[in-house]
């Protein structure tokens, strides 16, 4: 699955991974959200469904735009961003 910004993750990562993209996608939010990059990312009462029905294709690999490749349980991965998107961005 092509992800664009979703999964976006700041730094020098590897190309490819099999570990946690969503720990880093959270922290690179929080860190933008204390900046001028706050709210970069839409957030609506559309968000957790969207990410639900993409999460139901169960995709075993998501391409982000930035960062690392994840490799692996694509349906948790993003039930774990939406999760993450809820905590930063209701907070």
């Amino acid at each position: 699955m092509l992800c664009s910004d979703l999964f976006h993750q700041s730094g020098d990562f590897e190309f490819r991974t099999e570990s946690d993209v969503v720990g880093r996608f959270k922290q690179m939010l929080l860190e933008n959200q204390r900046g001028p990059f706050a709210d970069y990312l839409p957030y609506t009462k559309h968000t957790a469904p969207t990410l639900n029905r993409l999460a139901d294709l169960s995709p075993r690999i998501l391409a982000t735009m930035h960062g690392s490749t994840f490799v692996g349980n694509g349906k948790k991965a993003i039930q774990d961003l939406a999760i993450a998107l809820k905590e930063v961005m209701e907070a």
